[in-house]
């Protein structure tokens, strides 16, 4: 009785530090908005972001390493629908190691020229109808210059961080169960941040060829003023059509009370190879006001207007986020 006790008590403690060593989260975004996206008359009740249920987990490995996992599922809260049909995993399917040497993923992952640069340049992070949730907008257009992927499947991902210097770089497979590219897709960004001082550069070859290959660069920055913070972001690029692309967007976020308010204006041309005219793809300015009324629950409204569209230039949403 004594030994199975103390045997016991040992399996006890190393299981306990096992337990220590390694730790799975659960965690997710409800996201509703009532909104009519720019482009459409229709009035909506429906995602205002990327709702989504994931889990994420790290596994000390000792020597200063972890092993790490993340899967995340996205859908439609107003009808828990999944937004991608052919993946369960849409948001993220990754596994990878870290350590002092960076950070290595393998699966479908963001894009680092996305996540170093396109997304970080705009307030609103992609989301609502400013940037084109449901449909429409503006800022998902000109920060990715119509042509930049957010995801590739089938990647390998190398990020670094230290020091305020940041560096990443992805290659994707060509083809896989669900992609079939002419080429392999390939996308790197740069970063550096001291003090109130932001600069970001992403540069990225789609993989889609046709005409031409298609290839962004975007590259911006911020400057935090305390009351205010300014930034700025132009790109440029090819889509697969040989059709040059340029854009780009000024922006302004500022806390106010428990919430801040931002504003952003900018647009993306597009010329055309051959005789055709060059045209505007997007142009025009949001605003809005994001109240927290907690650390996980947010209220929203934003206002936007697209003067290149023809008709149904202006939207706008009110809606509720809360994270879990």
């Amino acid at each position: 009785m004594k030994k199975s006790l103390i045997a016991f008590a040992a399996l006890a403690t190393i299981a306990g530090a096992a337990s220590a060593q390694s730790s799975v989260t659960l965690y997710g975004r409800v996201d509703l908005s009532i909104n009519k996206p720019t482009g459409s008359q229709a009035k909506n009740i429906s995602n205002g972001s990327g709702s989504r249920f994931g889990v994420r987990g790290v596994e000390d490995l000792g020597g200063g390493m972890s092993a790490f996992f993340n899967i995340e599922h996205r859908y439609s809260a107003d009808t828990g629908a999944m937004t991608d049909a052919a993946r369960m995993w849409g948001g993220r399917s990754i596994v990878g190691l870290q350590g002092g040497f960076g950070k290595i993923t393998l699966g479908r992952e963001y894009t680092t020229a996305f996540l170093g640069s396109q997304l970080i340049a705009d307030p609103w992070g992609w989301d609502t109808v400013v940037s084109g949730t449901p449909s429409g907008g503006l800022n998902q257009s000109i920060t990715g210059v119509g042509i930049a992927r957010v995801r590739n499947d089938s990647s390998l991902t190398y990020n670094f961080a230290a020091s305020g210097f940041s560096f990443g770089a992805q290659i994707a497979e060509a083809t896989d169960t669900i992609n079939n590219f002419n080429k392999k897709p390939f996308n790197f960004s740069v970063g550096y941040a001291a003090g109130p001082v932001a600069l970001h550069l992403g540069y990225e070859k789609t993989g889609q060829v046709a005409a031409a290959a298609a290839k962004v660069l975007t590259f911006g920055g911020s400057f935090n003023l305390g009351a205010v913070k300014l930034g700025a972001l132009i790109g440029k690029g090819t889509a697969a059509d040989n059709a040059d692309h340029k854009s780009y967007l000024l922006t302004a976020v500022a806390p106010m009370g428990q919430g801040e308010f931002r504003a952003s204006y900018g647009s993306l041309t597009r010329d055309p190879a051959g005789a055709a005219a060059k045209t505007d793809v997007a142009k025009g300015f949001a605003v809005g006001y994001h109240y927290a009324l907690s650390k996980r629950t947010t209220l929203y409204t934003d206002f936007l207007r697209n003067t290149a569209l023809a008709a149904n230039k202006t939207g706008y949403d009110f809606g509720i986020k809360h994270n879990f």
